[in-house]
């Protein structure tokens, strides 16, 4: 099914120019199993929302709205702001400015605490537009500056396409206030940065989600066109509005050889233009076409500029009283919409907002204070520790210090002492016998002991028990009894590592040239186990030893 035309991108590109057609593709394509159910139900509510009937508006927030609830979008930030980024389109689409204002501010909390600085910014441009359409156009209007300045840099596709949607909010707050001459310079700001992009491609990061799923060149031709399209139609309008025929007449041909000229949704937003520019045929055209998508949803704003469009056209070519007709039709209108509007809660929703936001900065200043106090304690707290610490780390040193000097005066004082040294005399001498096997036990010990110290058997690392009994012809059971005997313990290797530790005492006491290591080796240690034996045996290592001779 790789090549059928009923997948994601297909429906996407469909809707754009017909949204029934875009429907039965993503039916078809759910039905194929080529997009699956969360996803289809994401697209559905894309598509209803670009309608210009309320029911399928209502429709799309309905389904963004479930779609919210959804297991795999609670604990998904990302996919969160994508449906509240849809439930905004559909609420500015259908002027419902109490529904956009409590989106855009979800989505703003949402890119705050994600971290996500460039779409809160291009978030708090779209609140700043709605509140100055509420009746707070100072706030409004501050609000979408402090956007574009937070947005003004270069080198990020992300940064820069937040900073031409900011920039656009302005521009659309500027036309309901009739103030077209300050347009123009905020729409040739729009095209001077998509020529720096052209011209510095690859100095911006690719980092835009709206671009991220394509490395196409061609769409990222049709975001261009989109942009640029939409900036010449604003300086269209602007430029019409402000009575230069020439430059609107201009623009309105850069935007209609433009792709995205010729969409329904370029053509609808240039109909003012071609009104003040007495372009009428063409103007009516596109509202014809409007009336017939809107079926009976006659009673919204669309429909009331359609009517006063109508008049101004009639009365433009003579007839009087169709003009009279469309512009009493145009005024009831107007007053039903005006009276729903001031009943709704906008107004108060706003205000709530703005509450909201001002107490929010109270409360950031006194996070801040707090912090700030906190970090004061805890520099303070830190600064005590480290002198406490310092004191008592000196302290150690100078208590193991004279301990280790005490020791080495005690191991430099006191010979090696064994088991058999402490061991007490006997009272009195046993039968001849007895004291003849003793003294033989005892020469027999002494030449033993002798040999080992003598011909250095001790620095055989690898020397064992059987090697001595080998060589003086005697068991182990003899041998072990002659360590019983004369040094207190049958352990013969401890009985050989006190040898050791004897001859390696004054080597580091008295030959400093030769490393611990090389003296380890020479009485038959490895240098760990010979730092072991020392520390146990004198409660100091080697290297202390020597630091406190």
């Amino acid at each position: 099914m790789g090549d059928t035309p009923y997948q994601e991108d297909s429906v996407l590109v469909a809707y754009g120019y017909h949204p029934d057609r875009a429907i039965v593709m993503l039916d078809s394509a759910l039905l194929l199993g080529n997009i699956n159910e969360y996803r289809a139900q994401f697209i559905r509510a894309k598509i209803y929302s670009k309608s210009l009937l309320k029911q399928r508006q209502d429709s799309a927030i309905l389904i963004c709205e479930q779609l919210l609830q959804h297991d795999s979008v609670i604990n998904a930030p990302h996919d969160q702001e994508n449906i509240l980024d849809l439930l905004m389109v559909t609420s500015r689409t259908k002027t419902d400015f109490e529904g956009y204002v409590k989106w855009a501010t979800q989505k703003a909390e949402v890119c705050r605490l994600q971290g996500e600085e460039t779409e809160q910014w291009r978030t708090e441009a779209e609140i700043g537009m709605v509140m100055a359409h509420l009746g707070q156009p100072e706030e409004g209007m501050a609000k979408i500056d402090e956007a574009i300045r937070q947005l003004d840099e270069s080198g990020s596709i992300d940064r820069m396409d937040a900073f031409i949607i900011a920039v656009k909010r302005k521009i659309t707050v500027l036309n309901e206030q009739g103030r077209y001459a300050e347009v123009i310079p905020l729409a040739q700001r729009i095209l001077h940065r998509l020529d720096h992009y052209e011209q510095h491609a690859m100095d911006y990061a690719e980092d835009s989600y709206r671009l991220s799923w394509s490395d196409k060149p061609t769409d990222r031709d049709r975001y261009i066109d989109f942009s640029r399209a939409q900036a010449n139609g604003f300086l269209a309008g602007a430029y019409a509005m402000t009575g230069d025929a020439a430059q609107a007449r201009e623009c309105l041909s850069r935007f209609d050889q433009s792709g995205y000229g010729h969409s329904f949704s370029a053509r609808r937003m240039i109909i003012p233009a071609q009104m003040a520019l007495g372009m009428y045929d063409e103007a009516m055209v596109t509202s014809d076409e409007i009336v017939r998508r809107m079926g009976s949803d006659t009673i919204n704003d669309d429909y009331a500029v359609i009517l006063r469009d109508r008049a101004i056209v009639a009365r433009a070519k003579g007839h009087v009283a169709e003009a009279y007709n469309l512009m009493n039709r145009h005024a009831n209108l107007a007053k039903v919409l005006s009276d729903s509007l001031h009943a709704s809660e906008a107004h108060d929703y706003a205000a709530r907002y703005h509450a909201q936001e001002q107490e929010l900065k109270i409360r950031e200043t006194e996070s801040a204070s707090r912090i700030k106090s906190i970090i004061i304690c805890v520099i303070v707290l830190l600064f005590m520790i480290a002198v406490v610490f310092s004191f008592y780390y000196r302290r150690q040193r100078q208590i193991i210090s004279e301990k280790n000097h005490a020791l080495v005066r005690m191991i430099n004082g006191t010979p090696l002492v064994t088991p058999a040294d402490e061991a007490e005399e006997p009272d009195e001498v046993g039968e001849s016998g007895e004291l003849e096997e003793s003294e033989t036990n005892s020469a027999l010990f002494d030449t033993i002991d002798t040999a080992i110290r003598m011909e250095h058997l001790y620095a055989n690392a690898s020397l064992q028990r059987q090697d001595i009994c080998t060589r003086f012809r005697i068991t182990r059971h003899t041998l072990n009894n002659l360590l019983a005997q004369h040094v207190g313990s049958s352990s013969f290797p401890q009985y050989i590592n006190n040898i050791r530790m004897e001859e390696a005492l004054p080597m580091l006491r008295d030959n400093t040239s030769m490393t611990i290591t090389a003296i380890a080796t020479a009485v038959g240690f490895t240098p760990a186990n010979f730092r072991e034996q020392f520390k146990r045996q004198y409660g100091v290592t080697p290297q202390e030893y020597r630091l406190n001779l």
